[in-house]
């Protein structure tokens, strides 16, 4: 089966262009004759969730682990919403690195399980404690096996009764973190860091390629980070998320968290800092560059963090012919109204049509 699409390639196009997929499903240089036109006025190369997290479930209230058919079922959820590229950035124990995904499934980049400290992390995700002088080493072990990222928790709260209790605190020290970054980054891997406080800027100077959450993250983090390519991603659904039942001092706590975010995403634009839309255990891509937008930066800014963006700096092919296709469509302009990517018309993922 081979495909032709008519529209406007977002996030930057402004006028329709003519795409063509051939029956391998590899994005082609010429017109294919016979294709079958696909609806939709407008394409983006696929949506990118750059930190999630589909072997995570939860009950109660509380994290647990999805065994392989459940993650699978996650999985294949988020390939019908037009999500065509997953970073996991952990799973429990490193189980999507077993995973056997069939074509149709997006593409997906594993970072294994979780690297933290015995106390430092949820429990029910974390089935092996990473002591600091098994940090370098486990972090080989998990690119060792088929993992091209390795996620290190940089801070944590201590852990009563398996959930946080109290504020974080560092989990490892600097020169720890460092020596594990030099080690993966000779091993030919990238490394995620969970991070919530003021610790941003040593983790970029240790050479950490991104910053997942980065809740304290500052003008002068941002500004090392333009420095040296490091990504952030700032998983707002997850973040700004608050319980019917939350206290006041979490009520501000995120209402001043939304003012500095108003402040640092478009900062983070103008300097060059690679902004990725990940939804971490909460929400869709779609509500991810909503709030985006609703943070400071401007509809095609956040479209790009859910796109372009995440495949340049995952290092992922998304427009070049002769390579398999990965595409969805929209029947209106999601820069008018992002809500419509909540909405594909079509979906190929690497050639293969999943609507």
């Amino acid at each position: 089966m081979s495909w032709a699409v008519s529209a406007v390639r977002l996030p930057d196009g402004d006028r329709p262009v003519d795409l063509w997929v051939d029956a391998a499903g590899c994005l082609a240089s010429e017109p294919v004759r016979g294709a079958e036109r696909l609806p939709g006025r407008y394409v983006v190369p696929g949506l990118v969730d750059a930190h999630a997290h589909p072997a995570v479930g939860r009950e109660a209230g509380m994290p647990v682990a999805l065994d392989a058919s459940e993650t699978t079922n996650v999985l294949a959820a988020w390939a019908a919403s037009g999500v065509c590229l997953v970073r996991d950035t952990g799973s429990p124990g490193g189980s999507v690195l077993q995973l056997d995904l069939v074509p149709g499934m997006p593409r997906l980049q594993a970072a294994g399980r979780f690297l933290a400290p015995a106390g430092r992390y949820f429990p029910a995700l974390l089935t092996e404690e990473v002591p600091q002088q098994r940090l370098t080493e486990l972090a080989l072990s998990e690119l060792a096996r088929g993992s091209r990222w390795v996620k290190v928790i940089a801070d944590f709260p201590p852990v009563a009764d398996g959930m946080p209790s109290g504020p974080p605190g560092l989990t490892y020290s600097g020169e720890a973190i460092e020596a594990m970054v030099t080690a993966v980054h000779a091993a030919g891997g990238r490394v995620g860091a969970h991070v919530a406080t003021d610790i941003v800027s040593e983790l970029v100077r240790a050479g950490v390629d991104s910053i997942e959450h980065g809740t304290a993250i500052d003008e002068a983090a941002l500004r090392l980070m333009a420095q040296t390519g490091a990504a952030w991603t700032p998983t707002l659904c997850a973040v700004l998320s608050l319980p019917d039942t939350a206290s006041e001092a979490a009520t501000q706590r995120v209402a001043d968290q939304r003012q500095r975010l108003h402040e640092l995403l478009p900062l983070a634009q103008r300097l060059g800092v690679p902004i990725l839309a990940g939804t971490d255990t909460a929400g869709t891509i779609a509500r991810e560059v909503t709030l985006l937008a609703e943070h400071g930066l401007e509809p095609s800014a956040s479209l790009k963090a859910a796109t372009t963006t995440g495949y340049r700096f995952l290092g992922e092919p998304f427009d070049q012919a002769g390579q398999p296709t990965t595409l969805v469509t929209y029947q209106d302009d999601p820069r008018e109204d992002l809500a419509v990517l909540s909405s594909p018309s079509a979906i190929i993922i690497d050639g293969v049509r999943v609507r």
